[in-house]
């Protein structure tokens, strides 16, 4: 396929999505109970922000967020810093180890925990990938549905991405998130990678994010978990 008819199907897909406001550092998608923050590109960063919360909490949440936006290009310099590892399209091909020692070199970054993760079943490319961010942003309560065309777009870059690239033991993206912690309403900022083996990496790369083409998928993968603390 041409660079032409990707561009004009990028094209396509950004333009049936669901009407957005657009804003000029990020995107705002509304759902029945809510709206979805979240950048406008494969640098995941992601808020839910609930109807019925107070201005307060919802002035937070939004300053959080316009925050930790400018975080991909610092977690790029340190993976570069500390790996020599270029990140393009939002592919990350590192292990845990290294991925801590990169995060770990940012002021305010911590590792928290590393979970093992399981999805299983059968459905459409857009489908899996709709249960993989709807499992990976399940704490942030929203109905992912309405974001289906970006999250389904940007993971098509960073497929693309894979697919260009030597995968010789992990590869992974980063996902950032805003959340509240309930009763207390204190925001917190984390990120996450998530990556998964080389064998699933051909299995990734296998799967075009735009079939519609149903088939069974049974794959693994590790999320690990940092909390972000901005310094003073």
């Amino acid at each position: 396929m041409s660079n032409e008819s990707v561009l004009v199907r990028r094209q396509l897909r950004r333009a049936l999505a669901l009407p957005r406001r657009r804003h000029p550092s990020y995107l705002v998608t509304m759902t029945d109970q809510g709206k979805w923050l979240h950048a406008p590109s494969s640098d995941f960063l992601f808020a839910y922000i609930e109807n019925d919360w107070p201005k307060d909490v919802v002035a937070d949440v939004t300053k959080a967020f316009e925050t930790a936006l400018g975080m991909s290009s610092a977690i790029k310099a340190a993976v570069k810093n500390t790996s020599g590892q270029e990140v393009v399209n939002g592919l990350y091909l590192l292990d845990q180890a290294a991925m801590t020692t990169a995060m770990n070199s940012i002021d305010g970054m911590a590792e928290t925990t590393a979970d093992q993760n399981t999805q299983q079943g059968s459905g459409t490319a857009a489908s899996i990938n709709g249960e993989f961010f709807a499992a990976v942003l399940g704490g942030l309560s929203g109905d992912v549905a309405p974001m289906l065309t970006y999250l389904t777009t940007e993971m098509g870059d960073v497929q693309a991405q894979t697919k260009q690239s030597t995968v010789t033991e992990n590869f992974g993206t980063i996902i950032g998130m805003i959340s509240v912690m309930p009763v207390l309403n204190v925001v917190v900022t984390s990120f996450q990678y998530v990556y998964s083996t080389s064998e699933v990496s051909t299995w990734f790369v296998s799967v075009p994010c735009g079939s519609v083409e149903h088939q069974s998928y049974d794959y693994s993968y590790t999320v690990v978990n940092y909390n972000y603390v901005a310094p003073k």
